[in-house]
């Protein structure tokens, strides 16, 4: 006798598909967040940011008196300009109408997210490239006191990777500069294969032991040495040429023990980049949708969306942050 099975049915039956999305990975990005901002009002005639930096103190202007004659020298008071332009960038993505309609998925509102995601990391790319910059970028340190980076690539990993006297170095150089402090802290943006190795540190003092009146930084792991560790996942990393990211490590070259790390410990003020919050600033990314039917598609077959920024970074007082390289013990 016959028995009707699923096997003998198969052509009945078709695959399920849930309509769930699974998590996408998402980049955690900290550096703009402690960046100096300055707005650019619209119809001003200009496409260029100003910072003003103030003239520093010196003891030398003050003179002595002489009893009923009246001072004859007058201090100055001047601003040094630093000025950034903007540039404009975007990203646009285009959607049919069959894909809408019978789509298992949003994929307009998808598309929508990553773009989101997109335009974030290429604003934090813009500031990392500037603060990492070999010459123009902020001030350069290495790992447990290496001279150099081509000294850092040659030396070991157990001397090269970051330990928490560094932290303690970075934050003595700022302060020696007089760098202003961020609510009362110095900040490090560290990269997970950095915070791997002070996470460690005997010294190091995580957030689960911070006082209940200590709000945390987005990403903040702890504190070490009065400085603020913030953690963020997409960092500048190097193979054998400082200041050329490396996406992966090229074994065969050079160096042969593992990429160099950029930890930025800044102050206040050490980079700045547009305020793109409030509605005085008319450059902050804004999505734009177009699903109406026109000359170029008249019979309305796809959707467009996409959006438009302006950005630029730029360093404003190179003393005021660093860049601290080192390697990492990690081992995935």
């Amino acid at each position: 006798m016959a028995v009707t099975t699923s096997t003998t049915l198969s052509n009945t039956y078709r695959a399920y598909f849930s309509k769930k999305l699974l998590e996408r990975a998402v980049q955690e990005l900290r550096l703009n967040e402690f960046a100096s901002e300055a707005e650019l009002p619209k119809n001003l005639g200009s496409k260029v940011i100003t910072f003003f930096r103030p003239a520093v103190a010196a003891a030398s202007n003050v003179v002595a008196l002489t009893e009923g004659v009246a001072i004859s020298t007058f201090r100055d008071v001047t601003y040094t300009p630093v000025e950034a332009t903007l540039a404009q960038y975007g990203e646009a993505s285009k959607v049919t109408d069959v894909v809408t309609m019978t789509g298992l998925f949003d994929a307009l509102k998808q598309n929508i997210e990553t773009m989101g995601d997109d335009c974030a990391l290429h604003a934090d790319e813009l500031t990392r490239a500037a603060c990492i910059h070999p010459t123009t970028g902020l001030t350069k340190m290495y790992a447990q006191g290496q001279a150099s980076f081509a000294s850092t690539i040659a030396a070991s990993v157990t001397l090269t990777k970051l330990l928490g006297s560094d932290l303690l170095r970075a934050a003595t150089a700022l302060k020696i500069a007089r760098a202003p402090k961020i609510d009362g802290n110095y900040v490090a943006i560290i990269p997970p294969q950095c915070s791997f190795d002070i996470m460690r540190d005997g010294d190091f003092l995580d957030t689960a032991k911070y006082s209940n009146s200590k709000a945390l930084y987005k990403g903040e792991i702890g504190t070490l040495w009065g400085v603020r560790c913030v953690e963020a996942t997409n960092p500048h990393q190097e193979d054998e040429t400082e200041g050329t990211y490396a996406a992966a490590f090229d074994a065969g070259g050079t160096n042969t023990l593992g990429l160099v790390y950029s930890t930025i410990v800044t102050g206040k003020g050490s980079y700045g980049v547009p305020k793109l919050a409030g509605t005085a600033s008319p450059w902050k990314p804004s999505v734009v949708i177009n699903d109406k039917a026109d000359k170029s598609d008249p019979l309305n077959q796809y959707i467009i969306a996409a959006w438009k920024s302006y950005w630029t970074s730029l360093v404003l007082n190179r003393t005021f942050g660093i860049t601290l390289r080192s390697r990492s013990a990690f081992v995935g």
